[in-house]
């Protein structure tokens, strides 16, 4: 009888990532790794797979989970993220995540824009890297005629890829790599907790489970979302190619009526859909 094999859920797995991450001490080390220049005395907050989502969302708004969401005790805000998928979309969505936070966390009820809190997105990846990316990269707001020249808007983006090498960086940092790369790190106390409580996850048989679970739930929304996607993009294709053939026929002479007609006649998109190209035109 063939063994079955396990699979092994390392750091980057986003179960794994919040429980690790759930240690305050490690938390508040990995912070100071990263940001070498703060000077943390200690996390106020801590708390993982945080939803920020607008309670009335209107609109549509997007939902937000934030993996690890902290603060210290100068009320600074961190959000760390989990990145195993290139989306090619970590500028807009790094965007988004500051403009949730800013509205929840960083500014008090009662007081003016000059007392927001300074916030870090930091986004730790694991992907296969462009050509020219780096390691390490943190992002801030500069004059496009004055590089010296920054905008003191209290905002840092990192993003960090350990698919990159971490040649000159510090040996911390080299061993951050290595935990993302499931790679085993002798380093200090800090990545022995890490490495060990991911040890006593993947042997625990009932978080197992709720992983597992976790994961398949994840894939079945992506996959339920891809199909809306789709879906959409089909519809939306109909309606372009219905207004093309639209403008085509008035270009050609036909009146209004005619090409409202002739377009109706290829049963393309619904009467609703055709009125609207049509109202474009009156």
């Amino acid at each position: 009888m063939v063994k079955k094999i396990e699979p092994w859920f390392g750091f980057t797995e986003d179960k794994v990532f919040g429980m690790v991450m759930e240690n305050k001490d490690f938390c508040k080390y990995l912070l100071e790794i990263i940001i070498p220049d703060l000077k943390i005395e200690k996390i106020d907050w801590l708390d993982k797979q945080v939803e920020i989502n607008n309670s009335e969302r209107k609109n549509g708004a997007k939902e937000v989970r934030l993996d690890v969401l902290v603060t210290d005790h100068e009320g600074r805000v961190f959000n760390i993220e989990m990145q195993t998928t290139d989306q090619d979309d970590i500028g807009r969505r790094m965007r988004y995540y500051l403009s949730r936070l800013d509205l929840r966390y960083t500014l008090n009820k009662g007081k003016t824009y000059r007392n927001l809190k300074d916030a870090f997105i930091i986004f730790l990846c694991n992907f296969k890297p462009k050509k020219d990316d780096k390691f390490y990269e943190s992002y801030h707001t500069y004059s496009d005629q004055d590089r010296s020249k920054q905008l003191q808007d209290g905002v840092t983006k990192i993003i960090i890829n350990s698919q990159v090498s971490a040649e000159g960086q510090s040996e911390d940092l080299k061993a951050l790599a290595k935990l993302m790369n499931n790679e085993p790190v002798k380093l200090n106390k800090h990545f022995d907790y890490a490495q060990r409580r991911i040890k006593e996850i993947n042997e625990d048989s009932e978080t197992r489970e709720k992983i597992m679970l976790y994961e398949t739930r994840m894939l079945e929304r992506e996959q339920a979302a891809g199909k809306v996607a789709y879906a959409e993009g089909v519809e939306q294709g109909k309606i372009d190619s219905a207004k093309v053939i639209f403008e085509n026929q008035l270009n050609n002479g036909r009146s209004l009526e005619q090409a409202t007609e002739f377009v109706k006649s290829l049963k393309l998109i619904s009467n609703k859909e055709l009125e609207k190209i049509i109202a474009l035109y009156k």
